[in-house]
């Protein structure tokens, strides 16, 4: 089978100011039926620190209102800013938002944590991991007021705040909510994918998964269900899963594929390891690694991925770095592409693999075409795909300067 030729645009969609990257990372209708969309994003931005360190922080969390399907937008307050000087302390992650179909209610879901920037930023484990929280709150006009956050809790008995969840406690270790499309399923509840972080023992990694199903009660509010951890062994990746992507398969089905980091000195290679559920994300098969219809591993870097089901085509399409030939690390992050998913199989329809985006001539080597948001437009089915082009014009390995880090951020429409 081969995937009929799509059609691709793209433009800036906002340009960057000086010393950031902008990302806009989750899309969304505000209500069942106008035009009106909320995105969220941030402007990332890069410093050096007195040991001439890179340090990257949150110049900007903002939010914007389109209320013409798209065409023109308008600021809405900022979540949070940053600056050099206040890194450290609380802070608010990306909101996510998700539109309930059945009742029209707005959804967001966002992550906080907390920094010392006396602790290395990546590290597997350190207080931004251990801290890592979700709060929730709800819309019933749009997204123009919401009701006061709460903490995403499980509902079984002995949770809170500090032990919102089974394993899960704050200042132990933490959870954040990824910019995927939640799934819902037939009873009305909704289903989120989440990322465990900060994890021990380290015996399966730092890093692990689950899924959120979420209903709501006779008061109106939500009820949150942590489903059973996925972990994969070190034997298959370095550092553990994260990023998952989650599918509706139908029925109580799930699918999800997770990010794995390689590591070149035990010779592993990233991919996507792949679990399935038949009860809405409580229980999961053993992982196995992301196949094509032939059978053969589906080849991307440790970086993003996600499903998309399509209204106008009526298939379900996978996002990715998709390569040709397995990588150890993160890179390289082109082309971006999509290919068909068979939801009865669980495999990528090799034939339908198409390109998105590759790396243009003469662009930066260390170019990645990642960490995008996307949504289905309204009227016309098409996809649209929003994400940095960065390093726009030096690598990041070469950067000396935080102007150097400067990337708009992209609009694509996808016409399948």
């Amino acid at each position: 089978m081969t995937m009929s030729r799509m059609q691709v645009e793209h433009e800036v969609h906002i340009p960057a100011p000086e010393g950031a990257a902008v990302y806009v990372q989750n899309v969304s209708y505000a209500d069942a039926a106008s035009e009106t969309l909320l995105e969220s994003g941030h402007y990332e931005a890069l410093h050096y620190d007195a040991e001439e360190r890179p340090v990257y922080y949150n110049a900007r969390i903002f939010r914007r209102r389109s209320e013409d399907n798209g065409r023109t937008w308008t600021d809405e307050p900022d979540w949070s800013n940053e600056t050099p000087e206040t890194l450290d302390g609380e802070k608010m992650w990306v909101p996510n938002y998700y539109l309930d179909p059945n009742r029209n209610v707005l959804v967001s879901v966002y992550t906080t944590y907390e920094v010392d920037t006396r602790e290395e930023m990546f590290a597997l484990i350190n207080r931004r991991q251990r801290t890592a929280r979700l709060r929730y709150r709800l819309s019933r006009d749009g997204g123009r007021t919401w009701d006061e956050p709460r903490w995403v809790i499980d509902a079984r008995p002995g949770h809170d705040a500090v032990n919102f969840a089974p394993g899960l406690a704050y200042e132990q270790n933490g959870v954040s909510c990824e910019f995927q499309p939640f799934v819902p399923l037939p009873d009305g509840s909704f289903t989120v994918a989440c990322t465990l972080r900060g994890i021990t023992p380290p015996d399966y990694g730092a890093y692990a998964c689950l899924c959120l199903r979420t209903r709501w009660t006779n008061e109106g509010d939500l009820q949150w269900s942590f489903g059973d951890w996925v972990r994969v062994s070190p034997e298959l990746t370095s550092s553990g899963c994260c990023e998952p992507a989650l599918v509706g398969l139908g029925g109580e089905g799930l699918f999800m594929a997770m990010r794995c980091q390689g590591d070149p000195g035990c010779d592993l290679y990233s991919t996507r390891y792949s679990v399935r559920s038949d009860d809405g994300g409580q229980t999961w098969s053993a992982p196995e690694p992301l196949r094509y219809d032939d059978g053969e591993i589906v080849h991307t870097p440790a970086s993003l991925s996600t499903f998309f089901r399509s209204t106008k085509t009526g298939k379900t399409y996978f996002l990715a770095n998709i390569l040709p030939a397995p990588v150890h690390r993160q890179t390289p992050r082109y082309p971006l592409a999509i290919a068909e998913f068979d939801t009865d199989r669980c495999r990528i329809l090799r034939d339908t693999v198409q390109t998105i985006q590759d790396l243009p001539p003469g662009a930066p080597t260390e170019r990645r075409y990642t960490n995008w948001g996307m949504y289905e437009e309204r009227g016309t089915g098409d996809l649209i795909l929003t994400l940095p082009e960065q390093p726009k014009s030096v690598d990041f390995s070469a950067m000396t300067r935080p102007e150097d880090f400067t990337a708009d951020c992209l609009w694509y429409r996808v016409r399948l």
